[in-house]
Parts: structure tokens; sequence; C-alpha cells
């Protein structure tokens, strides 16, 4: 079946690309990287061949020595650019030298003040969805893999990192050169580079973290157990194929809690909060390499299919690894933020559909945990129907069958109809797939650390709030979910006695500390707002800081608050997250 992606310009019937060789140039006065890239196909293109770009600057496309002509003949404000070269003759391989433009969306120019150790510059690449495309002219769709090879030059005596495995390196006038080989064939969204002052420690034979050396060694305690979470998943999942699983530690305007690059996992440091508690996202990241990397959505339209499967990957690792109480726990305050997320969209909207057509729709625009929760629980109730011996095994020939490869979620229904050909008659599965809001079939969340904290809640719901005696031993998932729970407003007081009771003011976990500040802003608990300022002024995380604007252009108080302060901290925010809150902020009019 012919794959149409409408979030790219490509035309895959005249050939797909199937490696790269990049040279790169990395300059920080410009903020651009300059280079060439040598493309190869899988075949002759002959008359015309489409690329996606967007705002890049081209300089020179060729074969050999001989220019090939070429045209930026369309435009689209999602889209970006569409590169027609043209005239092709047979051509299986050509070059295109190019330049990456200041405000490239994929790429975050960070100053030396908004890094950890405040002395270097640093950069960093987030291509999902459709952002490498302003990096190099792509085929930026998921249903296109390729393998590559890099070499950056970069100034001294900054370090350069990339989701590949890493060659050799040199020494030029006042910079140095990288070298890396990506064997593995992926898609563009999957390309990622970083370059800054630049660590490293290894944890484990196969695994090794990267930070900035000033929170190196927190973030090596924080990650030290990840050699054990890749072990459980291979018993899970089959064997690791990307030889190894390495993290790089970002700098706090990274705008989401992960993104599973190949071999290099980039990582929020709001991760670091010195009890392990948040390590779970790993679990998330790494499952990746099966359920995303190795079986990647077709088009965006099949996003479930890369992280449904993976947040249900990452609960069985979870539960092997910290017990099913714990696991649950974590699905219970998810499935509160989809349903959140959901009310926000609409019950009854697309987005709250698994698949849905997005033609004209920007992915990050409706970018939200519905495809990870929804696509979650359906796949627990595939699991129920069957068993979960069956449903085991059926996972393993899953990603077996479908490993390199693109499959739209078409292609999933047929694959389980022929391996569970009796699932169809318990599920029904075009309502999950296809329907808008939650089923009522979805399977119910069991956990006694769950049950706790909904007694207390029902007793707060009487008048009596809980006794540190009560919540002394509570894990932090409990606080989250307790603060979840909680009325959208509450007495001032009360803000100011949980406040004292979680030990706010002294956490460093910015998961609980956006969950209480949001509350507190529609509370009225003016105190808060400098801490609210220091939070938004040191984090990037959209999972963070949405939550926090919304609420305060809701509030009466905080509304005129909310653009002075989210211009003084728009710079430290990747332009994800910038247009995100943008989007908040001019939504209600402020």
């Amino acid at each position: 079946m012919k794959i149409i992606d409408p979030h790219s310009f490509a035309d895959l019937e005249q050939g797909q690309i199937t490696h790269i060789d990049f040279v790169m140039d990395v300059d920080f006065s410009s903020r651009s990287l300059r280079g060439e890239a040598q493309y190869r196909l899988d075949r002759p293109a002959h008359d015309s061949f489409f690329l996606d770009t967007r705002s890049l600057g081209l300089e020179r496309v060729h074969a050999g020595e001989h220019d090939l002509k070429w045209e930026l003949d369309r435009s689209d404000p999602i889209l970006g650019q569409r590169l027609h070269l043209k005239g092709l003759d047979g051509v299986s391989s050509f070059s295109i030298e190019f330049t990456s433009g200041a405000q490239a969306s994929a790429l975050q120019w960070l100053a030396p003040e908004q890094t950890a150790g405040g002395r270097h510059p640093f950069l960093f690449s987030q291509c999902q969805s459709i952002h490498a495309r302003s990096i190099f002219p792509c085929q930026d769709t998921p249903s296109v893999r390729f393998t590559y090879t890099a070499r950056l030059q970069v100034p001294e005596p900054l370090v350069a990192v990339m989701a590949a495995a890493p060659a050799e390196a040199g020494s030029g006038a006042a910079t140095t050169w990288y070298s890396f080989s990506m064997p593995q064939a992926i898609p563009a969204y999957l390309f990622g580079l970083a370059v800054g002052n630049i660590a490293w420690q290894d944890v484990g034979p196969r695994c090794r973290v990267y930070a900035e050396p000033e929170v190196l060694e927190a973030a090596a305690w924080e990650f030290a157990d990840t050699e054990q979470r890749l072990k459980e998943a291979e018993k899970l999942f089959g064997p690791y194929v990307w030889d190894r699983y390495d993290l790089l530690v970002m700098p706090p305007a990274f705008p989401f809690g992960g993104m599973e690059n190949p071999r290099l996992t980039f990582l929020t440091p709001t991760l670091l909060v010195g009890d392990r508690s948040r390590t779970n996202l790993v679990s998330h990241e790494l499952a990746h390499s099966w359920t995303g990397n190795l079986v990647t959505n077709a088009t965006w339209e099949d996003f479930w299919l890369n992280e449904g499967w993976t947040t249900y990957a990452q609960m069985r690792i979870d539960e092997a690894l910290e017990g099913r109480d714990r696991a649950q726990l974590s699905a219970a305050i998810e499935r509160e933020r989809m349903l959140e997320n959901m009310r926000l969209f609409g019950m009854d909207s697309d987005p709250t559909r698994l698949k849905y057509s997005m033609q004209g729709v920007d992915p990050d625009a409706v970018f939200s945990n519905i495809p990870y929760q929804k696509g979650y629980a359906f796949l627990v109730l595939l699991e129920q129907s069957v068993g979960r011996q069956a449903f085991d095994q059926f996972i393993k020939k899953y990603i077996t069958t479908y490993r390199f490869q693109s499959l739209t979620t078409e292609g999933f229904v047929a694959f389980l109809e022929r391996e569970l050909p009796r699932t169809g008659d318990q599920v029904d599965i075009q309502e999950w797939l296809y329907g808008t809001g939650f089923p009522d079939s979805a399977p119910a969340i069991r956990s006694t650390l769950l049950d706790d904290a909904v007694g207390r809640i029902q007793a707060y719901q009487t008048g009596k709030r809980p006794t540190g005696q009560e919540v002394a031993n509570w894990r932090p998932g409990q606080i989250h979910l307790f603060l979840r729970m909680l009325p959208e407003q509450i007495p001032v007081d009360d803000c100011r006695y949980f406040e004292s009771l979680f030990g706010f003011k002294e956490s460093r976990d910015f998961d609980l500390l956006s969950a209480f500040y949001t509350i507190a802003i529609r509370s009225g608990y003016q105190d808060v707002f400098s801490n609210v300022e220091e939070l938004v002024g040191r984090v990037g995380r959209g999972l963070y800081l949405k939550p926090l604007y919304r609420s305060m252009v809701q509030t009466e108080w905080a509304r005129p608050l909310a653009r002075p302060l989210f211009e003084r901290c728009r710079s430290g925010y990747h332009s994800i997250t910038a247009v995100a809150i943008e989007q908040i902020l001019a939504g209600a009019g402020v």
C-alpha cells in the first residue's frame, strides 16, 4: 500500500534515501551549521525528486562535478519549503551544500549563562516530529530510513556527541573535529547531535552517562541502574540491536522529558532529584529502542504505535524492577494527565482519537500524552483478552516481523487480526483506534499505593487534612496523585499546610512543584509567585510549564503577570515550548 504522509513533500515512488554522508561546521557566532550532505538512493531517480526543507540556505546541488537543476517551488507554513530536483537522468547519488538558519526549529543554541556550568555555549537538536528538515534537506517522514556518517567541526574546547557510534577525532586550528557512524537505518526525526562542555562516566558495559561536568556525578548516580533496565527490556522484547545505550543529560532548556535518539537518549535535568524516583522515564526512552526506533509509525497520524506501545513496554519494565503497585501508581498519574488533556481538547475532538486525519495540522500543536495513555490502555485490554503469555509471544513476533520498518495503524490491525484473531470479539478495536474520548471498557488500575492516596482525598473532602504521620512513607507518585485529585481551588490556608506537609519549599522535584504551584495559583496563594518565577526561569520542559502558564491566564490576580514573565524567560525555552506557551497566552487574549 502506498503511504502518503501529510507532513512531508516526499514522494516515495520517486525513490528513497538510504544513506547520507555529512560534513558540517558548527558555528556558534552565526548560530548555524554549514556543510555538505552526500545522498545515496535506493534506485536511480528520473525527472523529479522532492525533499523537505525549512528555512535552509541552499548553495549548490550536484552529482560529482555536474550541477543539478533545483528550485524551492512550494511553501507551506507547517511543512516548510519543497526542494525540487529537476531533470534527473538516472541519478542515484548527489550532494547538497547547505546552511541552517539561526532560527532552525530543530536547533537550540544556548548562551553560557543558560547552561549548568555558565562558561561555555551549548547546542542541541530536537528533530521530532518534523524538524530535521530545518537542519538538512531530507525526506522528513518516518516512512524513510537511512544510515549515515558525519564529521562535525566544533570550536575548542567543546565536545560533539551524536546519536551514533563515535569514531575518530582530531584537532585543527582552534577547532576539534569528531566523526560518527550510524550503521542502523533511522528515520530523520531520530537524527540527534549536541555540542558543549560535555564529560562522561560509564555506568555499565553498554551504558554511559554524558553531561556537563557540573552535574555529571549526580547524573551518573541517578542513572546507575540503566544496564539493569536494559537487561529487563531484553527479556521482554528480545535482543538490543543498537550496540550501546547511552544517556545525555541536557541543559534545562530541553523541551521534553526525554528523546529516544538511538544509542544516545537525551534527558531532561529535571530527573535529577537525588532519590532515583524519576528514573522510570529512562524505561520509557529505552523501550523506544524496540517500539518506535525499531518498529516505527509510518506517519505522525499513527503516532500511538510509537508511544502507546512504548508506554506499555515501560510499564512492563517498571513492573519487573519496582513491582506492580508502583507501576500501576504511575499509570494512574498519567491517566489523570490524559483525561485533563482530553478535557482541554474537548472529549469529542479529533486529538482524542488514536488515529485521525492530520492534513493541515502541525503535529506539535496537538502533542499530548493521549497517544501514550490511550494507546497503553488499548494494549493492556488486548493483553487481558488473550492472557499475558500469549500476548508476550505476540509482542516478540510483532517486533521481529516489522523490525527496521514503518507501519500504519491499519497494518497493525491486519497483523493483530492475523495473529490474535479472537481479540476483535472481546475488544472494540474500531472504537479504541478511531473513536473519540476514553472508552468505558478501559482496564481498571489497581494499586494499594493508589488506594491510600484516594483514601486521603476522600478524607480531605470531608474536612480532614492528612497528617504528617499518615503521609510519612508516601512515594512521590502518591503526593503527585493526591495533588492532581484536589479540587481546582482550595483555601489558601490549605495551600500553606500542604506546602509545609510535603516540604515543597525545600523540594528539588519539579514534577511535584509544578503540580502544587498550579493549584496554588488558581487558589489565590500569591506567596508562591516568586517560586513560580524561579521554576519557569530554570526549567524548559513543556510538561511543567504549560499547566503553570495556563493556570496564570485563568486566574484574575496572576493573569497580568503571565505575559511579562513569559517574555523574560522566552529566550531560555526551546522553540517548541515557546510556541506552545505563546498559543496559551494568545488564546486567552494575553
